[in-house]
């Protein structure tokens, strides 16, 4: 984690710029390491439980006229340590030293990692500020009085620069509708996008993008035979470049594909480490009626198979009603910190996730259909849409065609939509378009997964596992979303995905001797027991949260809440009258208390 902020001017050079880093560096256990070079003040954390060291995060060279912090990891370094005839000794913040000396801003252009990197050059008055081309690394900045402030700390840094402000409305209802998920606490604090970097002279900063998709076309030439060759190497490739020895390797497990692959891939890497543990966000031990699929079953033939020591989870209501109330580290990813508290439990300090899979490698059909229609390819398009069935039929081409392409929700989507933003007062119901435009509609398979990356539900929750997880002394990677496999699946015309019936036919093809069948052919994204279960937690919480509701109303941060309807539908639950579904009142009243909580937390004076 580094944060820092630069001025060329003396109006940057107030106390409040020292005041405000001295907020930002407070972090509870993580050890803060000072550095200033000219113009720059700041520094890095470290936390005992990673293995990294300072020269894993800063280099520093006066005769060189240098000083690179970095936050993350490059992963093709062997390609180029060869490039710059280093030894292998060299640590990542050198190695980004020497590319930039020989190539400036573009070698950045090079680098396969997950990154924040910010590059000062004292003498030339001239600094940078990189993020990782798929934004994995979290990164926030603002230009205020010719100074520019950075902090790997979103939040962090808006709460340092927020004092006496009220949170950005927009920022505390991701949980009730759809919005644009780049917000921060504080609208004056900006992510850094994916793939952009800002420069900074004393004429002010200037934003670049330096990784464009869209650039990248369809390859024609490409057969079914090849893609699968090459994308397995490419799966192969990207688990072993995220694998570091000096770590201790886990992973995430369920019942899916993509979790999968990722961790027998990331154990056979970790062979010689004893016991490789499995993380699974379901529960050892409860039982559901009526259920005809286990995710857990799958999850242990998996783990057996593998040589996978398997944890389930064994969060209890008050570990619940506490990760509720911790919703400014967790962000409301109430199971993943537990499980990251189980990680450290374990000694476990490196997460392998098969999480951006479904958006990229591990697509379903979303998308297809179109294309197979607008380049007449009638006979797979027939072939995979019988009209035998014609009601199936017109189902199908209602969903993966007409609503998509003519930006149309369905109608249980809708109502999922007015029932999360039940409680929101009118004028802040309706969702951001954009974001609406962005995970629902499409006119290509292609476009599709341009616009899963602009929708930023990937990044938000790499940012927030990233500083979670950096807390605790977790770190997490994600080899699906290696932008190499990003840019192949952009390249795949869909005709290639249609030489099988299987749902998400690239990673069922390429698993055959790397997953045991019941994991490859399970074609279930639902896992009925977690669900239940999860209920259950929201419902004995929502009951214990009813009694709070008159203290939330005083704060200035909800106003957007509307508390009476949410006082009505408490007194018609208690007197057994409610008219709506009650879960659609225990998820409401579980995150207006988060929010609540993070709000009270936002605005403490450290």
């Amino acid at each position: 984690m580094i944060l820092g902020y630069i001025s060329f001017s003396h109006a940057g050079l107030e106390s409040s710029s020292i005041d405000l880093l001295n907020n930002i560096s407070v972090r509870d256990h993580l050890a803060f390491h000072a550095v200033t070079l000219g113009e720059f003040k700041g520094g890095y954390f470290l936390n005992n439980r990673l293995p990294f060291l300072s020269a894993d995060i800063c280099y520093c060279s006066s005769s060189n006229d240098i000083l690179v912090l970095l936050s993350g990891s490059i992963y093709n370094r062997e390609e180029l340590l060869l490039r710059c005839n280093l030894p292998a000794s060299a640590c990542d913040p050198f190695l980004i030293a020497e590319l930039f000396s020989s190539e400036g801003p573009d070698f950045v252009k090079r680098l396969n990692g997950d990154f924040v990197i910010f590059i000062f050059q004292p003498a030339r008055k001239l600094a940078y500020l990189f993020r990782d081309q798929v934004g994995i690394r979290p990164v926030a900045w603002i230009f205020d009085r010719q100074t520019l402030y950075f902090s790997s700390d979103i939040i962090g840094l808006c709460k340092a620069l927020s004092v006496g402000e009220t949170i950005d409305s927009e920022y505390l209802m991701g949980y009730f509708k759809y919005i644009d998920y780049r917000k921060t606490p504080d609208n004056k604090v900006r992510k850094l996008h994916p793939g952009h970097f800002i420069q900074f002279t004393e004429s002010g900063a200037l934003i670049t993008r330096y990784w464009n998709p869209r650039d990248i076309k369809t390859d024609r030439s490409l057969t079914h035979e090849r893609m699968l060759s090459e994308l397995k190497s490419l799966v192969h490739d990207a688990v072993r470049i995220r694998c570091d020895r000096r770590f201790i390797g886990g992973a995430h497990v369920s019942s899916g594909i993509d979790s999968g692959i990722v961790a027998v891939l990331a154990r056979r890497q970790y062979s010689k480490q004893g016991n490789f543990y499995g993380f699974s966000w379901s529960p050892e031990n409860y039982s559901v009626d009526k259920t005809d699929f286990d995710e857990r079953q799958i999850a242990s033939k998996l783990c057996q198979e593998a040589d996978i020591s398997l944890v389930f989870a064994d969060l209890q209501k008050e570990d619940f009603l506490h990760s509720v109330s911790s919703f400014f580290d967790n962000r409301g990813y109430f199971s993943e910190d537990y499980a990251a508290m189980q990680a450290v439990k374990t000694g476990t300090n490196l997460i392998f996730s098969g999480w951006g899979g479904d958006e990229f490698i591990s697509t379903g059909d979303r998308g297809i259909e179109l294309d197979l229609l607008r380049e007449l390819r009638l006979q797979a398009f027939f072939r995979r849409n019988p009209v035998s069935n014609l009601k199936k039929f017109i189902r199908n081409q209602i969903s993966y065609v007409l609503n998509p392409a003519f930006g149309f929700l369905n109608k249980g989507t809708a109502r999922s939509f007015r029932n999360d933003a039940r409680y929101i007062k009118k004028p802040y119901k309706k969702s951001d378009p954009a974001a609406i435009r962005n995970f629902y509609f499409h006119t290509s398979r292609r476009q599709l997964h341009l616009r899963l990356l602009e929708f930023y539900h990937l990044q938000e929750r790499c940012e927030s596992w990233a500083i979670n997880g950096f807390r605790r002394g977790v770190e997490y990677r994600y080899p699906l979303l290696d932008r190499r496999i990003i840019e192949y699946m952009l390249k795949v015309p869909s005709i290639l995905l249609c030489k099988t019936d299987y749902y998400r036919p690239v990673l069922r093809e390429i698993s055959e001797d790397i997953l045991p069948d019941e994991v490859r052919w399970n074609w279930s994204k639902n896992d009925p027991v977690y669900w239940a279960w999860m209920d259950e937690m929201f419902s004995q919480s929502a009951v214990v949260f009813m009694d709070e509701v008159n203290t939330w109303k005083e704060n200035p941060d909800l106003h957007f809440v509307d508390f009476d309807l949410l006082a009505a539908d408490i007194s018609n639950f208690r007197s057994k009258s409610l008219d709506t579904e009650p879960r659609v009142l225990f998820r409401a009243l579980v995150y207006i208390k988060a929010i609540h909580d993070f709000s009270l937390r936002y605005h403490e004076i450290t």
